[in-house]
């Protein structure tokens, strides 16, 4: 499967049609980055959503996806960009074993408490050799966050320390890890750790940090009615890229985001199995 070759600003705007600027500039990243992959049949999707991310990002069909959710199960199903989609939980994936060659992650195993036991069916279902490509929030997430360093620097600590829990509280974080403990996490299930690349600058996230407050009257809106907004706004894609063209070209060396990469290199053990 091959992606749509564009850059931040392009992924921008077309999501900014139809979500949050503050939703909008995170999944740019994330697009940016997976564009940049060719996946190899069959791929699954674990989280996949509604779909639109991968019908945003990728050419062609996906072979399958899985989300808990039924009702973002239902829009995937209806988007039609996969073969097939279940209502599943990573850590109990409906295929068997090393029928996989690829499993793309976007920003969801941070949200699993059982981690272990989703890298384990993720090696379960991977072939020998086959790639899982994910995102998650770096260690640095807890860190940079706009109001957090705003409070630190008139010397409220406690409301820093009170707002970076908060943040992981709302958006159910269980696991915000560093390039060691994802490359220990990952040996453990028989995967190695190929790339570790920072997605989103510091500036970036103080600025979706910034925005969050205007995507909280959206959040409800997803929840009722399955969208962002109740109406695709086209005037969007010209109205904001030009407020969001620079940042979006930021790179750091102490990002908000990872994109991961690993292999499967080994064998699974009878537990594993």
């Amino acid at each position: 499967m091959t992606a749509r070759p564009k850059s931040a600003i392009d992924f921008f705007k077309i999501y900014v049609v139809e979500n949050p600027a503050a939703h909008s500039l995170w999944r740019s990243f994330e697009c940016e980055r997976f564009a940049r992959e060719k996946l190899s049949h069959p791929i699954l999707d674990v989280g996949c959503g509604d779909g639109f991310f991968t019908q945003t990002v990728f050419k062609g069909k996906m072979d399958w996806g899985i989300d808990p959710d039924p009702r973002e199960v239902g829009r995937a199903r209806r988007r039609g960009n996969y073969r097939q989609v279940w209502q599943a939980s990573v850590n109990q994936i409906p295929l068997g074993k090393a029928s996989v060659q690829t499993v793309i992650s976007n920003c969801v195993l941070e949200h699993v408490p059982d981690l272990d036991g989703a890298l384990a069916e993720i090696a379960r279902v991977l072939r020998p050799g086959g790639r899982l490509l994910m995102t998650v929030p770096s260690e640095y997430y807890n860190r940079y966050s706009f109001y957090q360093r705003l409070f630190k620097a008139v010397g409220m600590n406690q409301a820093a320390q009170w707002y970076n829990r908060s943040l992981n509280h709302v958006f159910k974080h269980y696991h915000i890890l560093g390039r060691s403990a994802w490359e220990k996490k990952f040996k453990a299930h028989g995967l190695k750790l190929e790339a570790a690349d920072y997605i989103m600058s510091r500036e970036s996230f103080g600025l979706y940090d910034r925005l969050l407050v205007l995507a909280i009257a959206g959040k409800f809106l997803k929840a009722l009615t399955g969208r962002w907004v109740l109406f695709p706004r086209p005037w969007m894609a010209w109205a904001l890229p030009p407020l969001f063209r620079k940042i979006l070209s930021r790179r750091d060396e102490k990002g908000i985001v990872y994109f991961l990469a690993a292999r499967k290199t080994r064998a699974l053990t009878s537990k594993a199995s």
